[in-house]
């Protein structure tokens, strides 16, 4: 648990500089979204800005981990944009406010694929052009995957490689 509450300290205040919501946490991850609760005109471009903050301080972290002598954790981070829906779920004894939508089952996808495919952070190639139009400029080298077939979805996707 301290763990977890060190690793949000650090990472909800880059998502929240970058404009980012904090949707929900999960397990040992956090679930952002940008320009879906309130719209802006570069939602992609904050995503990927934040995921190269978030790959910094985690370089970091490890780090400090490393020089403590406890154990590095795993960070990965993934971006997809597309339409989502916002709102309240639930019924009258518990509601949620979340997003759903297309482009989160794809954010998710792509992030559990950070393990399979050795990197720690990933975007989808459409994403990425979105971020680009947007004013984005890359932290740092990126890599180019085409045509990867990613479990859950049904066709071949073009991946960058945000950090390797």
């Amino acid at each position: 648990m301290r763990a977890l509450t060190d690793d949000q300290s650090r990472l909800v205040p880059v998502i929240q500089r970058y404009g980012g919501s904090i949707d929900k946490f999960l397990r040992d991850g956090i679930m952002a979204t940008f320009g879906a609760s309130k719209p802006t005109a570069s939602y992609a471009a904050d995503a990927l800005r934040a995921i190269d903050d978030i790959m910094e301080a985690a370089t970091a972290w490890a780090a400090e981990r490393v020089e403590a002598g406890v154990p590095i954790l795993r960070i990965g981070a993934a971006a997809s944009a597309g339409r989502v829906i916002v709102g309240a779920v639930g019924d009258e004894t518990r509601l949620e406010y979340t997003v759903i939508g297309d482009a989160v089952n794809r954010a998710a996808k792509l992030e559990k694929q950070n393990k399979t495919k050795q990197v720690r952070a990933l975007a989808d190639a459409a994403t990425y052009q979105t971020a680009i139009g947007q004013c984005y400029a890359p932290a740092g080298e990126l890599e180019r995957r085409g045509a990867r077939l990613i479990e859950g979805i049904d066709s071949p996707i073009d991946l960058v490689v945000m950090a390797g």
